[in-house]
């Protein structure tokens, strides 16, 4: 590989670190992101949501997604709670290393949540005394699964149409009547 070439890779290489350092620092995170949705009319955004499997890359809540790295990852629950820092949405993410090299934890993301038609970003619950926001906890080895609860500031019913996007994998839809 040419010298300009290995540069130019190099440069793009810390160019992601340091984007995916300044959205994931500090322990008061708030939804930055813009999640992946269909480039409609917001009209048809509605009716884009309640469609099954019609975005590629956009999964439906009750799916397994498959992210970039190799890992896959599943909603097992979508919970109303009360936490030290008033009423909130629990959402249990299980994540699976399918690869086959570990998965170090702090590859993990911070998960966002945006919720109703304008799409209104949900405010992390950081409460580690209470297991949301830990996020990923050591590695994940090839084979093995991990349990990761995140919490917002949101109600349940509130989360329709509603948008989870962790990492490289997007859920959307009706998460109102979420139940495994």
């Amino acid at each position: 590989m040419p010298i300009t070439t290995r540069i130019a890779a190099t440069a793009a290489t810390f160019a992601t670190l340091a984007a995916l350092t300044a959205c994931s620092s500090g322990s008061d995170n708030k939804a930055t992101s813009t999640p992946i949705m269909p480039n409609v009319s917001s009209g048809v955004v509605a009716a884009a949501v309640s469609e099954t499997g019609s975005v590629p890359g956009v999964y439906r809540p009750m799916d397994t997604g498959k992210s970039r790295s190799g890992l896959e990852a599943s909603i097992l629950a979508v919970e109303d709670t009360g936490t030290r820092y008033g009423p909130g949405v629990v959402v249990t993410f299980q994540v699976a290393n399918t690869t086959d090299k570990p998965w170090e934890g702090f590859n993990w993301l911070p998960p966002t949540l945006v919720y109703g038609p304008p799409g209104t970003p949900a405010e992390a619950i950081t409460s580690l005394s209470e297991g949301y926001g830990a996020g990923v906890q050591g590695v994940i080895p090839p084979g093995s699964r991990q349990t990761v609860k995140e919490a917002y500031k949101v109600s349940k019913n509130l989360l329709n149409p509603a948008v989870i996007t962790a990492g490289s994998v997007v859920w959307q839809g009706d998460f109102t009547s979420f139940q495994r």
